[in-house]
């Protein structure tokens, strides 16, 4: 049987010295699939997505990338398995094109590669942007370009930390546009989101992060009256 692509068996996720943010944290992500992870501010969703990806090691259980323990996969294999979008844009002073090299790790050296490649041009205000500073574009702008590096990575494994941000209406569509093509190909996506029109649209599976836990809930309009009201929704596993 061919192992789930990401899995996390009963795991628990914090800091050291502040005790478990999440506990028991068990799902699995299966290639060409779609999770979101959702809940209010401060349950634990960035941590558990930044754990997911390495930069923080589980309090307690195991990450699995293909059957193999995250913490077994040298930095450079684990950079080209799994990808990551910070909520956060770095400010520095670069180029998009150098933005997009470093990201798919020297095989692509420009926009323009990113472009012609196998990948959709979906965010075309960025598309001409290769010799523009990061530091010098609107939020929104930069915003996409790191979505499009987290493309240029073309890593199995996807995770999006609150994608939207800085987003317009238009973009937030080419945002699920791009999304869903990357769940054709087969790459497997796990995002933390708020955004109402992003849950009804994307994912496979729904968790809920609250209360110190992680539980899968329907993908249902009940769901998300329950999440507007700040309570836990009815039919969580």
């Amino acid at each position: 049987m061919t192992p789930a692509v990401l899995e996390l068996r009963a795991v628990a996720v914090g800091y050291a010295g502040t005790g478990a943010i999440l506990s028991d944290v068990a799902f699995s992500v299966q290639a060409g699939e779609t999770v979101a992870l959702v809940g209010r501010n401060g349950t634990g969703k960035s941590t558990l997505l930044r754990t997911m990806r390495g930069f923080l090691k589980p309090t307690g259980g195991d990450v699995l990338f293909k059957g193999k323990a995250l913490e077994a996969l040298e930095p450079q294999a684990l950079a080209a398995s799994i990808g990551f979008l910070s909520p956060v844009i770095p400010q520095s002073h670069i180029t998009v094109d150098e933005v997009i090299e470093l990201s798919s790790l020297g095989r692509l050296k420009s926009m323009d590669e990113l472009i012609a490649s196998d990948h959709p041009d979906v965010f075309r205000e960025v598309a001409g942007f290769g010799r523009r500073f990061l530091d010098e574009m609107s939020s929104g702008q930069q915003r996409k370009v790191m979505l499009m590096a987290l493309v240029a990575q073309w890593t199995d494994v996807l995770l999006m930390d609150e994608p939207e941000l800085h987003l317009d209406l238009p973009s937030l569509r080419e945002l699920h546009g791009l999304i869903s093509w990357a769940a054709s190909q087969g790459k497997s996506v796990v995002l933390s989101t708020h955004n109402l029109e992003t849950i009804r649209a994307l994912p496979d599976r729904l968790y809920v992060v609250g209360s110190g836990t992680v539980q899968e809930a329907p993908r249902t309009e009940a769901t998300l009256e329950a999440l507007l009201d700040g309570q836990q929704p009815q039919g969580c596993s």
